[in-house]
């Protein structure tokens, strides 16, 4: 059977920071190092910010020395959607996911 790893919800937090954009974060929860982000408003601001999360795991992704093909990517970003686990819907993972997949299809 399949565990899923837990990771600390501040690292969550952290990583989600960055990939929403530090700004943005901090403008609306102060620190990301400190920030207890109510959940509907941290769902909101991830709906408002889907496609700077894909762009941004794109990114990553294309930094990557283990992602050599759209495979890769796909392999990448979906380690990376369970490393952000219940800080993402269902929705919000599949429309990252989907715009990923479009921005990777190429590789």
């Amino acid at each position: 059977m399949y565990h899923r790893p837990v990771i600390p919800l501040r690292e969550g937090l952290l990583q989600l920071a960055r990939l929403i954009g530090i700004d943005a974060f901090v403008a609306q929860f102060g620190s990301s190092q400190t920030a207890e982000p109510d959940a509907a408003a941290l769902a909101k601001l991830i709906d408002e910010r889907l496609d700077e999360i894909a762009r941004a795991l794109v990114e990553e992704a294309a930094s990557s020395d283990d992602v050599t093909g759209a495979p890769g990517a796909a392999a990448y970003l979906e380690d990376r959607l369970v490393t952000l686990g219940d800080l993402l819907s269902r929705p919000q993972a599949q429309s990252i996911r989907a715009s990923f997949l479009e921005r990777t299809k190429e590789w």
